[in-house]
């Protein structure tokens, strides 16, 4: 009995959906977009149609924002310097700071922790995703991060907008090296498809650079309805979305990295960060629906811990 229960419940832990800390995750709902003028944030359904806008007291030049598997996410607040904590429905659970958290940009999770680039003080401020202050890292002449981001070995990667370069860490925060390349210039988000190719974004030179992990050039992109690219994500099907600093639209491109529609309206004002959340999107306080994986995931677990019932009692 014991040994079938054990088995059910590891079987449960791998069916289990993907941490949204590492990216592209493999199924994603709406998407969220920081409206930095706005002092809101724009939630988009996965085809792009507008939703609703949200915002809680004190709100104020809304930058980075992060999803965590358990449901919520966080919004560094650049003008207060303080992380913004929500819940799944949308509703503002609490605030945290630091005394080192100076003008707070781009934000990742990875693991059980959370990753704030500092702008102002030229390094990365690591809490817990409790809101602890746990570290601090730099190195390498970083100067004004604006993202952080991961690849598939847990390798960090810290834009930073002054030099015009990506600093590479290791999963332990020493610095590796820096590269740049395509004309990059004041790095904004970086991104990562299923293949560990870096997208990053050039605010400055109006281009969107992609590199290895290794910070190897592989090739630029843009398009004249993205000038000053600022945030970037992939959705499930590998398409990835990028947000315009000089006009409120944000531009989809497909896998190959071909344009396929730009999605633009009154709902943006200056915006920044974009991130997909979870699938079972919220409606404003309403409980989210299982998908039919999930209910599979579940079902499969009961049948094996009734088998394990069976099986003890014969």
């Amino acid at each position: 009995m014991k040994a079938s229960l054990w088995f059910a419940l590891l079987l449960l832990l791998f069916l289990a959906p993907a941490g949204w800390a590492t990216l592209p995750p493999s199924t994603t709902g709406n998407f969220y977009v920081t409206n930095h003028a706005g002092d809101d944030v724009a939630v988009l359904s996965p085809t792009g149609a507008f939703l609703r806008s949200f915002t809680a007291a004190g709100m104020n030049g809304p930058r980075g924002i992060a999803f965590r598997s358990g449901g919520g996410f966080f919004v560094s607040n650049e003008f207060t310097n303080e992380i913004f904590e929500f819940d799944s429905n949308e509703q503002l659970i609490g605030k945290f700071g630091s005394a080192v958290l100076d003008n707070p940009t781009g934000l990742a999770i990875q693991g059980s922790e959370l990753f704030v680039a500092s702008f102002d003080d030229d390094q990365v401020v690591v809490f817990s995703l409790s809101g602890a202050f746990l570290r601090t890292f730099s190195g390498g002449g970083l100067n004004g991060p604006n993202c952080v981001a991961f690849d598939s070995t847990g390798d960090i990667y810290v834009s930073s907008a002054l030099t015009n370069q990506v600093l590479k860490f290791s999963s332990s925060e020493t610095f590796q090296f820096s590269f740049t390349g395509g004309g990059l210039s004041s790095p904004m988000s970086i991104a990562r498809n299923t293949s560990d190719v870096l997208y990053v974004s050039g605010g400055g030179s109006g281009n969107i650079v992609k590199f290895d992990t290794s910070g190897n050039f592989l090739g630029t992109l843009s398009h004249p309805d993205l000038p000053g690219p600022q945030g970037i994500a992939f959705d499930q099907n590998g398409h990835f979305f990028s947000s315009s600093f000089f006009q409120p639209k944000v531009v989809e491109f497909d896998s190959s990295d071909a344009y396929v529609k730009t999605i633009q309206g009154s709902m943006f004002q200056t915006p920044r960060s974009v991130a997909f959340g979870p699938p079972n999107p919220v409606t404003g306080g309403g409980l989210a629906i299982p998908t039919l994986s999930e209910w599979g995931a579940l079902a499969m677990v009961v049948l094996l811990l009734s088998a394990g019932v069976f099986l003890g009692r014969h």
